[in-house]
């Protein structure tokens, strides 16, 4: 699976609510349970607080954080992440998700990966996560439209289909003939976490002596820096608490339907929540009109203390977005009694970022 006991790499790239974080878990649980394999995760974000991160400790797996900006341009925080998993607890494999806006990974993390640290990490081919819905859009969008989430195509080695639950048979077929016009050599898989159909052969890619050989595509990062700032970036958490159990499913589908109500719909790029306690966690995400729970752990109901976390990625000013997103947390925990203590807020648009590492074969 690695050559000279390196720890092997996946990198799962993909544009925001692509359905990243559910198939990393999904595959950590898959090669834990089915191939006694150990995985650790490193998450990645603009702010500060990270939904996705909670999620993935609530599933149970060594994570580490990479917060204020793409792996790209905090490369060498980055490496350090990934050496302090495998110092922790040498995991045979590391699974990396970026930014859901990044661009440029082949020329800014993979190839600097594979430059500079190749006795300790084994990088496999850039996997890139396209959602069928949002895919549907790119048929009769434009390049002005979707620049950020077609150059991620064109980077990508395993492009890997999901959501296909979500739209019907014929339009997944229009769909990988779409994509094999704009990146004729990927390979394309297709999956769902509703019935991970396929989940083996992205696992056999994992455990593969496979690579990562394509030579990064040449890009000016200041092309993409006018759509990411478009995004009004919301994080924050709260301490919870309740003397009478919460039905968390019911919370969670209120509050993201109340900020759905908000906006139209092709201006969320995600909405993601996650309500634990020590005996219950449950996660749910929208994107644009499309919700789904994402898992939901031990019982359905909280009660005692406990954690919030809220993330919004929407095309939105960010004073208007922190200001909806604290009015719709604060009625729907007074509708569901629970107590909220706001812990950490940030809102912003971000700001134009410059690779660290940026290297070309």
């Amino acid at each position: 699976m690695s050559f000279n006991g390196a720890t092997r790499f996946l990198i799962l790239g993909g544009f925001l609510g692509a359905g990243k974080t559910t198939l990393a878990v999904n595959l950590a649980k898959a090669l834990k349970e089915d191939y006694d394999k150990s995985v650790a995760i490193i998450t990645n974000d603009q702010g500060d607080v990270l939904v996705d991160t909670e999620y993935t400790k609530d599933s149970g797996f060594d994570v580490q954080e990479v917060l204020g900006g793409c792996f790209c341009a905090h490369f060498d925080e980055f490496v350090h992440s990934a050496r302090t998993l495998v110092s922790m607890g040498k995991p045979d494999i590391i699974i990396a998700e970026p930014i859901g806006t990044s661009t440029n990974i082949l020329a800014s993390v993979v190839a600097p990966l594979k430059s500079l640290y190749p006795d300790e990490f084994d990088v496999a081919p850039l996997c890139v996560v396209v959602d069928c819905p949002r895919a549907l859009r790119y048929i009769d969008g434009g390049e002005d439209e979707d620049l950020i989430p077609l150059h991620q195509m064109r980077e990508a080695e395993i492009l890997i289909l999901s959501k296909t639950d979500c739209v019907i048979h014929e339009e997944v077929g229009i769909i990988k003939n779409m994509i094999k016009k704009i990146v004729p050599d990927t390979e394309i898989i297709e999956t769902s976490s509703l019935d991970l159909h396929n989940l083996p052969t992205i696992i056999d890619l994992v455990l593969s002596e496979r690579i990562s050989e394509k030579i990064p595509i040449r890009e000016d990062n200041k092309r993409f820096a006018f759509e990411k700032a478009k995004l009004g970036w919301y994080a924050s958490t709260y301490r919870v608490s309740s003397e009478m159990p919460v039905d968390m499913y019911s919370m969670i589908t209120e509050t993201i339907k109340a900020i759905a109500k908000e906006y139209d719909p092709s201006s969320i790029a995600h909405v993601k929540m996650v309500l634990s306690s020590e005996k219950a966690a449950a996660k749910m995400s929208l994107v644009q009109n499309s919700m789904q729970v994402d898992g939901i752990y031990g019982s359905r109901y909280f009660e005692n203390d406990g954690k919030m976390v809220l993330n919004a990625r929407i095309q939105s000013p960010p004073v208007k977005l922190e200001t909806i997103m604290r009015e719709v947390v604060k009625e729907m925990a007074e509708r569901h009694g629970l107590k909220i203590d706001m812990e950490s807020e940030s809102c912003f648009s971000p700001r134009p970022e410059s690779p660290s590492h940026y290297l070309f074969e």
